[in-house]
């Protein structure tokens, strides 16, 4: 999994377009498509969804279980951390 590079995709929407649908799919088909995967409408709805949560300030609990479920371990977690912070 390249964090770098959905960390990059994350760090171009602005701050003002985190709750807009269309921005918010069209960055999670682009970090799809740097892992040659493509997802369904239904898949994107759910993906939206989390990702609106987590901007909310709630969910990082279960967006850290989910990171950790899909293979991302502490050190790589420690680093988004310090990347969205810069």
């Amino acid at each position: 999994m390249n964090i770098n590079a959905i960390i990059e995709i994350v760090k171009k929407i602005p701050k003002d377009k985190w709750n807009d649908e269309k921005t918010i799919k069209k960055a999670i088909k682009a970090a799809g498509k740097v892992h040659g995967k493509t997802f369904s409408e239904a898949e994107l709805n759910k993906y939206v969804q989390q990702f609106r949560s987590f901007s909310k300030g709630g969910g990082s609990l279960s967006l850290l279980s989910m990171l950790l479920k899909s293979g991302v371990n502490m050190e790589q977690i420690n680093d988004i951390k310090k990347k969205m912070r810069s």
